[in-house]
């Protein structure tokens, strides 16, 4: 049986105009514990599994991924999804995280991360 392509989802974004009072409404107002913060980015717990991730809308590029998935091996997942026939983006190493894009049937870009 072959090994399905994603341990877990990863992370929920969510693109915020107003960091600062987006990070504080869900910090604050809602309670969510905070796992690392950024000026540009934060990452809440929300509940035992999946995060709530607050964007800076005017940091990242359109399009921006509505979730992402996680794989303990990035390049055979990134493989694999090629040889089904799925488009995917450039594989991306930021040292401590790799990623990459890709798109659903109806057009929503999605991502796939791998870290440590």
């Amino acid at each position: 049986m072959e090994q399905p392509l994603f341990e877990r989802m990863d992370t929920v974004f969510l693109r915020v105009r107003d960091f600062e009072q987006a990070f504080a409404w869900y910090h604050h107002t809602l309670g969510l514990p905070v796992i690392w913060r950024t000026d540009m980015i934060a990452a809440l717990r929300a509940g035992d599994k999946t995060p709530i991730t607050l964007v800076k809308q005017d940091a990242v590029a359109e399009p921006h991924p509505l979730f992402n998935l996680y794989t303990s091996n990035i390049q055979q997942t990134y493989e694999r999804m090629q040889e089904r026939g799925i488009a995917v983006g450039p594989l991306r190493d930021y040292g401590t995280v790799q990623t990459f894009d890709f798109t659903d049937a109806e057009g929503n870009v999605l991502n796939v991360c791998h870290f440590e």
